[in-house]
């Protein structure tokens, strides 16, 4: 009896425990077993939150993640309108051949120009070039602001092979400091002595692909920082251009005669980019004084400058000048075709280019062509021949 009646309990007790309510489909307002639970279903979350007496399914607001958008690839910078020419086609003149414009005025040159180089210099491509600055005690504090300023403007700003570790700008008043300064700096002996001997040879400021040197005595006797700011202003950015020339040229670089590379394309684009830095910095404005004493020193400068065409400055040796014309030619080339272009000349000239092949692999305009376009329009620039 005692065994028939815990048989009848235990059935007993299984018929009454409670049966599990069926799971109903995940969906907005259907009914579902335990608060907290969660289902994804297609991708949509959803999460069992008890609303007055039951439970039923309500979408989970999911915050995405911040996605970080992919660097925009861009394959040129401050790219512009030039075309490459078809050679099958016939062209009623150079300009309409790359796709140019003829300017007819300066103003619309030199706002292009200057635009072009903002555009190009905006961006920072090269952060880690490192300068080592030494000056003299003595040295006025305007043109150290101008050597550190400058420099590293030009320095960070444009693309090319690493400047050596022991590159330096120095601002020396005599032999025997600068000597022993190059020595601190890192250079042999022999490399000091020969630098700190020829001193510039006179000039206001001297560069290599190793280090750029002022002469401050010579400065400092002419009262030029004065008497000629715009020139001393630009002379930072233009000579560590000088030296992202000689790095990217190798050995195929220009030499005083202009035998591998004319002069005025030495110191044309040189000219022009410490003009624009200085200009960019604030320490001389491009237009009002920087661009006037290149005009001022082509009007008042050898008759031969002006007589020559642009294909004929070739030497830079104190008779043929390269600086004004060069300036003008490379202002012009720079509203035309961007500075990127301007500089990838030098980089064809390392890889062995003469000048016209590397001129044209750079620029995309043949060599003949760019005098050709100068000439015409040389005295709108302000350069005109006589």
């Amino acid at each position: 009896m005692k065994k028939l009646t815990s048989i009848l309990l235990i059935i007993s007790l299984v018929s009454i425990a409670p049966v599990p309510i069926a799971q109903a489909a995940v969906k907005v307002g259907g009914a579902c077993n335990k608060a907290g639970a969660t289902s994804t279903v297609s991708g949509v979350k959803y999460t069992c939150t008890k609303s007055s007496s039951k439970s039923v399914w309500k979408k989970t607001t999911i915050t995405p993640a911040p996605v970080t958008p992919a660097p925009t690839v861009v394959s040129a910078r401050c790219p512009t309108a030039a075309q490459t020419p078809n050679p099958s086609k016939t062209y009623s003149s150079v300009w309409e051949k790359y796709g140019l414009t003829k300017p007819t005025t300066v103003d619309d040159v030199i706002k292009k120009a200057t635009d072009n180089f903002k555009c190009y210099t905006t961006v920072i491509v090269s952060p880690n070039q490192e300068i080592k600055f030494f000056a003299q005690a003595g040295v006025d504090e305007t043109l150290i602001t101008w050597v550190k300023e400058g420099s590293n403007f030009v320095a960070t700003r444009f693309k090319y092979p690493k400047l050596p570790p022991t590159f330096s700008s120095i601002i020396a008043m005599d032999q025997t400091w600068l000597e022993a300064t190059f020595i601190t700096a890192g250079f042999p002996a022999n490399r000091a002595k020969q630098v700190a001997s020829n001193f510039c040879g006179g000039a206001p400021a001297c560069g290599s692909a190793e280090s750029n040197v002022w002469n401050y005595s010579k400065i400092k006797s002419s009262n030029s920082l004065v008497t000629d700011k715009a020139g001393n202003a630009q002379t930072p950015g233009h000579e560590l251009f000088h030296a992202i020339q000689k790095i990217l040229s190798g050995k195929n670089g220009g030499d005083a005669a202009g035998s591998r590379v004319p002069n005025w394309y030495t110191e044309g684009p040189a000219q022009f980019v410490g003009q624009q830095t200085s200009g960019a910095l604030g320490f001389a404005d491009y237009t009002t004084l920087s661009r006037p004493s290149m005009t001022r020193r082509y009007t008042n400068g050898n008759p031969i400058n002006r007589t020559s065409n642009l294909s004929e400055i070739k030497a830079n040796d104190k008779v043929v000048d390269p600086y004004a014309i060069g300036f003008a030619a490379s202002e012009f080339l720079v509203a035309q075709v961007g500075v990127e272009k301007m500089v990838n000349v030098y980089g064809a000239l390392g890889e062995g280019k003469t000048f016209d092949v590397a001129f044209k692999q750079g620029t995309g305009i043949e060599l003949a062509d760019f005098y050709s376009m100068f000439e015409e329009v040389r005295s709108t620039l302000g350069f005109a021949k006589s």
